[in-house]
């Protein structure tokens, strides 16, 4: 019987064949709240489960990660709506893979906001001209919005100075005195309001209506046609990440997660509020607001489908 067993054993195991590997992803982001599901689906090992080595890296801006997808020095980046739109008219060949957050309807919780120096004296839109106002990266979703909001409220985006700030520099920039005014997003908006460094004039996401994707993950069509069952396996991480972080008892180690990736101090995990827009579904609904204010500030001239832009 042990005769038996062993060659039965023997048989199995020499059966059995080497477990399939994981396919290495790198995936570039820039600092903020809105890619809150990747940083937990990386820590809680969510992409593992799915047959995914994901390696995050910080890009200084969002307006890199397109190069950097064509040249294949990353497979999945988070940009903008409005950096993909761009790329897309000089011929790239991006597609959305999933959605990090969309606009809610009343937020409980403002994500972003217009912060001006402390003792700078701005108080409205028309204070910003001859200003220095950052933003993230020029053309990209913030500073799309904030020329927006600077138009809506009665002031010319054009007399404006716009300079470019990394968002984990922002409050050190206002700091400095380097910047008159900042377009921000949380966990950096709340540390600026908490330390005093400026005060809190505006948001630029009152601009943008319900529904529309903020950011987006994308990869070039081709890498996406050839790997779609990693992209089925990035996308069920990510809802499995959403479930997690909007689990209260989970609260602490999200924003843990959210210090560590976007570089804060860890005694700030703390005070960080957790996003609550974020919502991995791609929708073509949520690219038509950004086509329209794209071609309305001359930085595309097409009118693409959003339908053709989503990876199936």
């Amino acid at each position: 019987m042990r005769s038996a067993f062993a060659v039965i054993l023997v048989a199995s195991l020499a059966g059995a064949g080497p477990a399939a590997a994981a396919t290495p992803i790198t995936l570039l982001y820039t600092a903020g709240d809105s890619f809150t599901e990747t940083y937990v689906a990386k820590d809680q090992g969510f992409f593992s489960k799915h047959g995914l080595d994901v390696t995050l890296q910080a890009a200084q801006n969002g307006s890199v990660i397109s190069a950097a997808l064509t040249a294949g020095s990353a497979q999945i980046g988070a940009p903008t709506p409005t950096v993909l739109l761009q790329g897309d008219e000089q011929g790239l060949d991006l597609v959305i893979v999933a959605s990090a957050n969309r606009n809610p309807i009343q937020p409980p919780v403002s994500e972003t906001g217009i912060a001006a120096r402390s003792g700078s004296g701005i108080k409205s839109a028309s204070d910003l001209v001859g200003k220095k106002v950052a933003v993230p990266g020029l053309g990209g979703t913030i500073d799309v919005l904030m020329k927006k909001w600077v138009q809506v409220h009665g002031a010319d985006y054009r007399r404006v100075h716009w300079v470019e700030f990394m968002l984990p520099r922002m409050p050190d920039s206002l700091s400095a005195g380097l910047a008159d005014a900042v377009a921000v997003v949380n966990p950096f908006l709340g540390r600026i309001v908490k330390s005093k460094a400026g005060y809190i004039i505006g948001d630029f996401g009152d601009i943008e209506p319900p529904g529309a994707m903020v950011v987006v993950y994308a990869s070039t069509r081709r890498w996406a046609q050839a790997h779609t069952s990693e992209v089925a396996g990035f996308r069920a991480a990510l809802e499995e990440s959403k479930s997690y972080i909007e689990t209260e008892a989970n609260e602490a180690s999200v924003r843990t997660s959210i210090a560590k990736y976007t570089k804060l101090p860890p005694e700030a995990a703390q005070f960080i509020e957790i996003p609550t827009n974020l919502d991995p579904e791609p929708r073509p609904a949520g690219l038509a607001f950004w086509i329209e204010a794209c071609r309305a500030q001359g930085l595309i001239k097409g009118n693409p489908d959003p339908v053709s832009l989503i990876a199936p």
